[in-house]
């Protein structure tokens, strides 16, 4: 009398665990199976895949042909004998599968890795920028703060041109840090809650190791909002840094800024540039 294993349902001539098929490692006596219309009762049934018609002696999916995960129970159709089998561990170690399994170990070791500090990922362990900030960090009027944010970063391009020097480009990683110190700048200045702390400070010298930071405001004579342009408040403000010959370095590539008008008139500004 043969054996088969009771997972896959390999047949083995001895009692012999494990399986060579799937490793598993118990067998039962096999029983060969006959058509109907040799058999005086009614047959064992099989499990039959809802999306393929592939049977199974067993309900272990995923179906072996076409991966789906339900089966439901049937008589045999004996046409289909020669496919009837159990899915082994074999059988989901295909491609398809093999990719999804090595992409959920990639990303997990990654969330690990950066969890435990070895690595850092974009945003992870960022606060959030504060957004209950008096003023206005959007619109002042009919200007828009981030054009005038771009305009600032395309002036001291300009000063970076006439000195020969290759221009900055905007980075997501100092903007993010610029708002932050900014905002927590103004919320210190108007009593809305504590400046950044030098552990935020020091939280540039993740994206670069010779950081230029600097916040300085600008009491502006009249309203704001009755600048003609955003480039007209953009040179104002440059013109107001008493560090901008810093972004002449020749070294540096990238900068993020960030402008809060806050109560008063009074202009917020920080630069940080790597």
């Amino acid at each position: 009398m043969e054996w088969r294993c009771t997972w896959c349902g390999k047949p083995h001539e001895e009692n012999d665990p494990p399986c060579d098929n799937c490793g598993h490692n118990k067998f039962e006596r096999a029983v060969e199976q006959v058509p109907p219309a040799e058999t005086d009762g009614p047959t064992d049934p099989v499990w039959v895949c809802t999306e393929c018609g592939r049977q199974h002696t067993k309900n272990s999916p995923p179906c072996k042909r076409c991966g789906n995960v339900e089966l439901e129970q049937r008589q045999p159709d004996w046409d289909d004998l020669d496919e009837l089998g159990g899915t082994s561990y074999r059988d989901v170690l295909e491609p398809r599968y093999v990719a999804g399994y090595a992409i959920a170990a990639v990303l997990g070791i990654t969330l690990v890795l950066a969890y435990a500090g070895v690595v850092t990922l974009p945003g992870m362990g960022r606060p959030p920028v504060p957004d209950d900030v008096a003023g206005a960090g959007d619109q002042v009027g009919d200007l828009s703060i981030a054009d005038v944010e771009a305009a600032y970063v395309e002036q001291s391009n300009e000063r970076r041109e006439a000195a020969g020097v290759d221009p900055l480009t905007d980075d997501a990683d100092l903007t993010w840090y610029a708002a932050y110190v900014n905002k927590r700048t103004v919320q210190n200045a108007t009593g809305d809650g504590p400046g950044p702390s030098r552990e935020d400070m020091l939280r540039v010298r993740e994206y670069c190791e010779n950081p230029v930071v600097d916040r300085y405001t600008v009491f502006s004579t009249g309203p704001v909002e009755d600048f003609d342009s955003e480039a007209s408040l953009a040179g104002t403000l440059l013109d107001s840094w008493d560090q901008r010959d810093a972004t002449l370095v020749e070294s540096q590539t990238r900068i993020g800024v960030d402008v809060h008008v806050a109560p008063n008139d009074r202009v917020f500004v920080t630069v940080a540039v790597c």
